[in-house]
């Protein structure tokens, strides 16, 4: 029932999610149609039945069933599905009229609006101040190797700065940890900085929990907040202080400590811990399985103007990481059931995101609105980007392509979504209890 309780729960946090991203989307098609004059018979926000709305001129601007996003039903649209009666008025204003010039701009603005909600939800999180932890902003400095890993079998060290992996620059351990997690089973040339001398070390991501790779290296957990009076300052712990491991369990994240300290009960533990450039084993014993420290946060917010401009800035570096996980995806460098996600994953995560807060939630929006952006550019029928191929190749050409030509390429790209979904699809339930009934 609990298992019931979660799915219900994710759906919940998926539908706003998805249903602000897809509604955004659609209204770049309307707005520009409506700039250029073009006749627009509905626009919805959701599918399915109408619940309510009102029409203005032509326009039926509606509510319905199903709150997914929405769509736009422009007079003479190509490979229309929407079986309503709205009979074309022949006096111009559809679209199939129109020079290609503007039916390329109501393609384009789909995706162009999915850039414009992106850097609208950065400016929110930047204005306000969006925290974020301080491991994933700072260098990529190793500060512990899992025994028996992959990156000592490969001969990584403590200390080891990671300044590139197979040939992508990482400034960060946001960056590295990405880098290595879509890459599964796959061997990669690591670039190092060890002591002042770049060195290149091969080393091949394991994978762990079924989608995600990993070479066994953590980044210092570093202590944010250290309470007065505390079991930790009582033991030596300082604001600063990197923590490696605790007992004999090697730390990969902030997160495990209090599970850690539930498990190990008030008992004298042993802390190793990196302060500056020293090596330190402090002895804490935890009061309630408390010790009193924070997790070392980084506090991302300007004043609104800048806060525009660092939205901007995000939104490209972001779109850049995934144009580069494309092009790598595409040529076969990049795990493909680890960089894509299907209703499953996002669902998942949506409903992870907003446990954990308004800002996680508003920067998995501002992410997936991205990748809904991008690849919907993608040239392939049904997508936005199939039919910006045909009027680029019919405007190359100065006439329209054959009928037979376009049908068997909205038909190959069909064929190629719907494969694709299912492949998502299969990958997505294979990381959960149903991936052990699957082939």
């Amino acid at each position: 029932m609990a298992a019931i309780g979660d799915v219900a729960r994710n759906i919940l946090w998926l539908i706003p999610l998805l249903g602000v991203i897809i509604f955004f989307h659609e209204s770049g098609h309307f707005l520009v149609a409506k700039a250029f004059g073009m006749r627009v018979f509905i626009f919805s926000f959701g599918f399915g039945k109408r619940l309510f709305g009102f029409k203005r001129g032509d326009t039926d601007y509606r509510v319905s069933l199903i709150p997914l996003g929405g769509y736009v039903k422009l007079e003479g649209e190509p490979d229309d599905v929407i079986t309503e009666d709205t009979a074309p008025r022949g006096d111009g204003n559809d679209f199939t009229s129109r020079p290609r010039w503007q039916r390329l701009a109501v393609y384009l603005a789909g995706p162009a609006m999915n850039g414009v909600l992106t850097v609208l939800v950065f400016w929110i999180m930047f204005a306000i101040g969006a925290p974020v932890p301080g491991i994933l902003v700072e260098p990529p400095v190793i500060g512990y190797i899992e025994p028996a890993s992959a990156a000592e079998r490969s001969g990584f060290k403590p200390a080891d700065h990671i300044l590139s992996i197979d040939g992508d620059k990482v400034a960060d351990w946001q960056g590295a940890l990405i880098n290595f997690g879509l890459r599964p089973g796959r061997e990669v040339d690591v670039v190092v900085n060890r002591e002042g001398q770049e060195t290149h070390l091969r080393v091949k991501p394991v994978l762990r929990d079924k989608s995600f790779g990993d070479i066994g290296v953590a980044p210092i957990v570093r202590v944010g907040v250290v309470t007065p009076g505390g079991a930790a300052e009582a033991g030596g712990l300082r604001t600063g202080d990197g923590i490696l491991s605790i007992g004999d369990r090697i730390l990969r994240g902030f997160g495990e400590i209090p599970e850690l300290l539930g498990t190990l009960g008030d008992v004298p533990l042993k802390f190793e811990v990196v302060r500056e450039d020293a090596r330190l084993s402090l002895t804490i014993t935890p009061r309630g399985t408390k010790i009193g420290v924070g997790n070392h946060f980084v506090p991302r917010q300007f004043p609104i103007g800048q806060a525009f401009s660092e939205a901007v800035k995000e939104s490209v570096a972001q779109t850049k990481v995934l144009v580069r996980l494309v092009q790598r995806l595409l040529s076969g460098r990049v795990a493909a059931g680890s960089a894509l996600s299907g209703p499953v994953d996002i669902a998942k995560n949506a409903g992870a995101a907003a446990d954990r807060g308004a800002m996680e939630y508003l920067q998995l929006m501002a992410l997936l609105s991205i990748s809904v952006g991008v690849l919907n550019l993608f040239p392939m029928a049904p997508l936005d980007g199939g039919h910006i191929a045909v009027l680029v190749a019919e405007m190359a050409i100065r006439r329209d392509l054959s009928e037979r030509i376009k049908v068997v390429f909205l038909n190959v790209g069909f064929v190629l979504i719907m494969a694709l979904m299912l492949f998502i699809l299969y990958s997505d339930l294979s990381k959960t209890w149903v991936g052990k009934f699957l082939p």
